[in-house]
């Protein structure tokens, strides 16, 4: 069957199709407010991407704006805080596709940077992440409810090296 794929805005109408994907998918689930208060939100940086019409995968990003930013201080960052793809789906780029439209939402809203959080064993996705332009930044030990640590990985606008 030829694959149709979209990457499109997230509604408040998908909040049920990825709340299911994110219950599959993942041990890090949120309440239904959660996610409602994101999509209502900020949910010009959050994206579905679906196949032949059928919710795939999703992305939930948000801006986090530090008191001293409205001050001029401290621009805005972007927070990449959920995404999944439906496991049969996984490996074929769509993981990518979607994260490049939310990255692109965030961006296109003056974000200097924008960070995320991953299991460490999650080395499919770290390597998404750095073709992406993503780099380790730290390491929190224990991070996760069962224990695992993440990594926190970042991309800016200014890389690393660069001074601030």
């Amino acid at each position: 069957m030829e694959h149709a794929f979209t990457v499109r805005q997230a509604e408040l109408g998908d909040i049920n199709d990825i709340i299911k994907i994110n219950r599959l998918c993942l041990p890090e689930n949120y309440s239904f407010d959660f996610f409602y208060k994101i999509l209502s939100e900020n949910g010009f940086a959050c994206s579905v991407g679906e196949d032949n019409g059928k919710t795939i995968g999703y992305s939930l990003s948000r801006i986090e704006r530090p008191f001293s930013s409205f001050l001029g201080l401290n621009p805005s960052k972007g927070h990449i805080i959920s995404i999944a793809v439906l496991p049969e789906y996984r490996r074929k780029g769509y993981g990518l596709e979607i994260m490049k439209y939310g990255m692109q939402k965030l961006i296109e809203h003056n974000v200097e940077s924008i960070y995320l959080e991953v299991r460490v064993s999650n080395v499919a996705a770290v390597e998404m992440y750095k073709k992406l332009g993503y780099y380790i930044k730290k390491e929190y030990k224990q991070y996760y409810r069962d224990g695992e640590s993440a990594f926190v990985m970042e991309w800016g606008r200014k890389k690393p090296t660069e001074s601030t």
